[in-house]
């Protein structure tokens, strides 16, 4: 990995990303089991989906994905980061995987084998979006390390004083280096990709 991203990083986006699949596989397992009402389980997704992207179609389609999941999820992931309480930021991942989980047991439970085909078609997007907010994750997992410990030293005789700005920096490469991209691409193949590999079915 280039010296942007160190190996511990990778490997805690990794774990994060382990742990997000688990939760949509969790999701899909319980939706299909609970055997729920599909319209009202749909119309309550419809509700939560952006209107601007609901809308959009293409191009704007592709730019309305980027704003919400590339510049408004990590500011609000950044905003909880900042709160010196651990893992608060993955907050928004939990609900951004768990969406898909739902939506794949409803999938499979009003058609097995269409389901299935959705999921597999849905499976490239989902992989890179989930992964670079997984990265994004790790970064600010580190920032807000630091932001606990100095609270911590305070009230202790012995400040460690640790550097706000070496994990913020940090934090920032990532986004610019390797979230922001992979969103983007996530943005072209949830766009352009997932009704192509749909229809090779």
């Amino acid at each position: 990995m280039p010296n942007i991203i160190n190996k511990a990083l990778f490997k805690r986006a990794i774990k994060f990303f382990i742990f997000a699949a688990s939760i949509t596989i969790l999701a899909a397992i319980i939706t299909y089991i609970i055997n729920p009402d599909l319209k009202e389980v749909m119309k309550g997704i419809d509700s939560r989906a952006s209107e601007q992207v609901k809308e959009a179609t293409g191009v704007d389609k592709v730019w309305s994905y980027i704003v919400n999941n590339g510049f408004m999820v990590p500011f609000q992931m950044f905003i909880l980061a900042l709160i010196p309480i651990q893992f608060l930021c993955f907050l928004n991942i939990i609900t951004t995987v768990s969406l898909p989980g739902i939506l794949f047991g409803v999938a499979l439970q009003s058609d097995f084998g269409k389901g299935f085909e959705i999921i597999l078609s849905s499976l490239p997007h989902y992989v890179f979006e989930v992964f670079a907010l997984c990265l994004l994750a790790a970064a600010l997992f580190e920032l807000n390390r630091v932001i606990r410990a100095n609270i911590k030293s305070i009230f202790k005789k012995d400040r460690l004083g640790l550097s706000f700005i070496k994990p913020f920096l940090a934090t920032i490469r990532t986004y610019a280096f390797f979230v922001l991209p992979i969103i983007i691409l996530a943005a072209l193949l949830e766009t352009y990709i997932a009704d192509f590999l749909y229809n090779l079915f």
